[in-house]
C-alpha cells in the first residue's frame, strides 16, 4: 500500500487527469471542490426499490413508499391514543394495548413485573388488579366482601361452629378439659363405678373410687340363742359365745359395734358391767378400760335387776387385717347372768367407709 501526500496535482495542459485503473476503488476522504465551491452536476437516475414506486432518468423525481404490511416493509401511522413517538423512537403508551389485541395465554410469568414476596394479585372495587400483602404465617385468605380485596387474617372458628360431628375421634369414655396452659386435654376413662374427681387448680381431673364417707361396706351379725351365763367375777371376763370376727376393707373405716341382750342381777345394791374387747394378731385391747366398763346396771333390792340391756361403740381399729371383737362382763357382788332364760342375744359389726 502506498501513501502520497501532497499540496496539489495539475495535469499536463490539454490532457486528462486520471486517478486510478479500470477496477480500482478511489476513496476520497474529505470535501471535493471545484475552486472552493461544492462540486454539481445531474443524478442522471433514481430506480424506485422494494416496495417503493416513481423515480425518474432526469429533472425532479419523486419516490412513494408503499402501506407496510405483514410481509413488506412500508409507510405505517400510530394511533397517537396507543403509541409514542420521540427522537425517532416509537413506545407504547400505558393502556396503550387494549385487552381485546392481547393474544389468548400469551402472557407468562416471566413477562409479568416483579413484585413482593408472597402477594397475590387482586382486583379493587374499580376493577384495576392491586397487590394484597403477603400474611404471616398461617394465615389464611379472607374475603372483605364485595368493594374490597381480600387480605390475609388469622383464621377464626365462629361460635357454635363446631358440631360433634366435626371434633376429632377419641377413645370410649374419655372426657375433655383444660390443662395448666389453657390446652385441651383429654381425662382418661375410669373403671366402673368412679367418679370425677377434681384435683383441684394445675391438674386436670381424673376418675376415681367413690369416697366411703358414711358407707356402709360391710356387717357381720352374730346371734346367740343360748342364754344363762353367769358370772361371779369381779375382773371382767369372757362372755361365752359372744366372739365375733371382722375383717376391714380399708384402713380408715370405721367399725359401729352394737349389743342387745338380757341381763339379770340378783343382789341388792350390787352393779354389774359390760364392755367389748378387740383383738388384731396377738395385741387385745379392751374398748372403754373404767371399773365398769361401757355399760353398767345396778339392783336396789334382791332379784330386782332384770330387763333387756344394749351396748353400742365406734371403732377405729387402723387395719385391713381379721379383727376380732368379744363381749365381756363382771360382777361386784352376788351373781350376774347374760341371756336370762336363755333369750337370745344380738351382737353385729357395721364397717363404715371413712
Amino acid at each position: 500500500m502506498s501513501e502520497v501526500k501532497v499540496n496539489k496535482i495539475s495535469p499536463r495542459s490539454g490532457t486528462t487527469l486520471t486517478i486510478g485503473d479500470s477496477g480500482d476503488t478511489t476513496n476520497v476522504v474529505g470535501t471535493l471542490q471545484n475552486n472552493g465551491a461544492a462540486l454539481t452536476g445531474d443524478i442522471t437516475s433514481v430506480v424506485a426499490g422494494t416496495n417503493l414506486t416513481g423515480g425518474g432518468t432526469s429533472g425532479d423525481v419523486t419516490l412513494n413508499l408503499a402501506d407496510a404490511s405483514t410481509s413488506a416493509k412500508g409507510a405505517a401511522s400510530f394511533s397517537s391514543d396507543n403509541f409514542a413517538a420521540s427522537s425517532g423512537a416509537v413506545t407504547i403508551k400505558d393502556l396503550g394495548v387494549a385487552t381485546g389485541e392481547i393474544q389468548d395465554d400469551a402472557i407468562t410469568l416471566a413477562k409479568m413485573a416483579p413484585g413482593t414476596d408472597g402477594n397475590i394479585i387482586s382486583y379493587d372495587a374499580s376493577g384495576n388488579p392491586v397487590a394484597v400483602a403477603t400474611g404471616s404465617a398461617a394465615q389464611v385468605l379472607t374475603s372483605a366482601g364485595a368493594g374490597a380485596p381480600p387480605t390475609f387474617a388469622t383464621a377464626t372458628v365462629p361460635d357454635d361452629a363446631i358440631t360433634l360431628a366435626k371434633m376429632a375421634p377419641g377413645t370410649d369414655g374419655n372426657l375433655i378439659t383444660y390443662d395448666t396452659s389453657g390446652n385441651p386435654a383429654a381425662v382418661a376413662t375410669g373403671s366402673a363405678g368412679q367418679i370425677l374427681t377434681s384435683a383441684g387448680a394445675g391438674a386436670v381431673p381424673s376418675f376415681q373410687a367413690a369416697p366411703g364417707g358414711g358407707k356402709v361396706l360391710q356387717v357381720v351379725n352374730l346371734y346367740n340363742g343360748s342364754g344363762n351365763i353367769t358370772t361371779t367375777s369381779t375382773s371382767f371376763v369372757d362372755v361365752s359365745g359372744m366372739t365375733l370376727n371382722i375383717t376391714p376393707a380399708a384402713t380408715s373405716s370405721k367399725i359401729y359395734l352394737q349389743l342387745l341382750t338380757n341381763m339379770y342381777q340378783t343382789t341388792n345394791g350390787a352393779y354389774f358391767g359390760l364392755r367389748y374387747t378387740r383383738t388384731i394378731g396377738s395385741t387385745t385391747s379392751n374398748l372403754v378400760d373404767g371399773t365398769y366398763g361401757l355399760v353398767a346396771a345396778r339392783a336396789n333390792t334382791d332379784h330386782t335387776f332384770w330387763g333387756g340391756v344394749s351396748m353400742q361403740f365406734l371403732d377405729s381399729p387402723n387395719t385391713t387385717s381379721q379383727t376380732t371383737y368379744k363381749v365381756q362382763f363382771r360382777n361386784d357382788g352376788g351373781t350376774a347372768t347374760f341371756g336370762l332364760n336363755n333369750m337370745p342375744s344380738n351382737m353385729v359389726a357395721i364397717e363404715i367407709g371413712a
